[in-house]
């Protein structure tokens, strides 16, 4: 593949630039700010899910490098993951990358590791984790205007891939990089940790607040982008008359959650709604178990691990279309809202008062459907060694690549 390069040095061919890299490479390289679902969220989860995948179909593969401390304490990390943190070198394990694989915009990693693939022949790809939706790209706008205009969409135009995680995501990044090739790879999840969960009866004896109670779980980060506060009024006007519910909230905080709390005493709500912290592995597990139902009312998404999760789990999901996500609808394997608060009402009415029991266990069996057939990290990882082969010259352009 060959492709003109862009940037103060001018155009230079890449094939000739590739020419001078060593031999040697050291297979596929993941570079990422850091994995800490406190504060990195779903991208998290995310990253681990492919690399995972990845080395379990080529082993001795994969290699993810940090340019921060990740929470080794409390990731559920697979064996055979190999995991380099600050105290690497990043720019040699760039310069050694057979493929270099980088994760998020507005930070080092992406910034110097495009700069350093490009000046030592290494073919990247890019993903933005939803860091170019719209809505993101409106917080802190005129900073990522400038940063994007001086810095970044050089790295994005330079790559020789970028990744999308979803259609909408591949447009957004095609205005930025109209001449980059993206692939569409989508997030996965593994099906096996949320089969055979612990029982509603087991989990109620932890929970007493919700035995015998329609139980929704909202499980993702507490930031504003998340529609706390549209799913709080959208609660007080759908269920507000109701005493039969109960809402889980499992995240860490962003921002949010004080705001989300007082919000629902204020509506009324306060003895309706119980708060934890992050929650990981079996906690997590536990969360699932509990919930009839999930809900995720977002303003922007990049593509939701938690909504792959409860759909694994058996769970009908409550989404709104900035999740990006209408094959669910399509499937009719959930609910597909708009993100604002009487959409969300409706929705939330539909699906606990116009839906039967046996209703909604039949969306949940058309959403566990959709997830073995399209969303497995094992058919992801397939994709992206496609994508790795490619960029390096050893494949054929794949059919998902635009």
């Amino acid at each position: 593949m060959t492709r003109t390069i862009e940037g103060k040095a001018g155009k230079l061919d890449e094939t000739r630039a590739s020419t001078a890299r060593k031999a040697a490479s050291t297979g596929f390289v993941h570079l990422c700010n850091g994995l800490d679902p406190v504060r990195d969220g779903g991208m998290v989860p995310s990253i681990l899910g492919m690399t995972s995948a990845l080395a379990s179909l080529v082993p001795g593969s994969t290699r993810i490098v940090t340019t921060t401390a990740s929470r080794t304490d409390i990731l559920n990390l697979p064996p055979g993951l190999d995991l380099s943190g600050p105290e690497t070198d990043f720019r040699q394990a760039v310069r050694q990358a057979g493929a270099l694989h980088i994760h998020g915009l507005w930070q080092i990693q992406t910034r110097v590791g495009g700069r350093e693939a490009l000046r030592h022949g290494v073919p990247y790809v890019v993903a933005a984790h939803g860091m170019a939706e719209p809505w993101a790209l409106k917080q802190k706008a005129i900073k990522k205007a400038v940063y994007l205009r001086l810095v970044e969409r050089a790295v994005l135009r330079n790559a020789s891939c970028l990744h999308a995680l979803t259609r909408p995501e591949r447009e957004h990044l095609r205005k930025i990089a109209p001449r980059t090739p993206i692939a569409l790879v989508p997030n996965g999840v593994e099906l096996e940790p949320l089969r055979n969960l612990p029982s509603r009866a087991e989990v109620e004896r932890d929970l007493p607040q919700i035995a015998g109670k329609f139980t929704l779980l909202f499980l993702s980060r507490l930031h504003v982008k998340k529609g706390l506060d549209m799913l709080a009024e959208a609660l007080k006007t759908s269920w507000g008359q109701m005493a039969d519910w109960h809402l889980l909230v499992a995240g860490a905080e962003d921002g949010a959650g004080a705001a989300f709390a007082g919000q629902m005493q204020a509506l009324g709500l306060g003895g309706q709604f119980t708060m934890f912290g992050h929650v990981g592995g079996e906690k997590a597990r536990r969360m699932w178990a509990a919930a009839d139902a999930f809900i995720l009312p977002s303003r922007s998404e990049g593509f939701s691990m938690s909504v792959l999760e409860a759909l694994a789990a058996r769970k009908p999901a409550v989404i709104t279309t900035a999740c990006h996500f209408p094959e669910l609808a399509a499937h009719e394997g959930g609910i597909v809202c708009e993100p604002e608060t009487t959409s969300i009402a409706e929705a939330l009415h539909r699906l606990k008062t116009e839906m039967t029991a046996d209703d909604r266990a039949a969306m949940a069996e058309r959403g566990l459907q959709l997830v073995e057939r399209d969303y497995t990290w094992s058919s992801q990882a397939r994709r992206l060694v496609e994508v790795y082969d490619w960029i390096r010259g050893g494949g054929s352009k794949p059919g998902f690549v635009e």
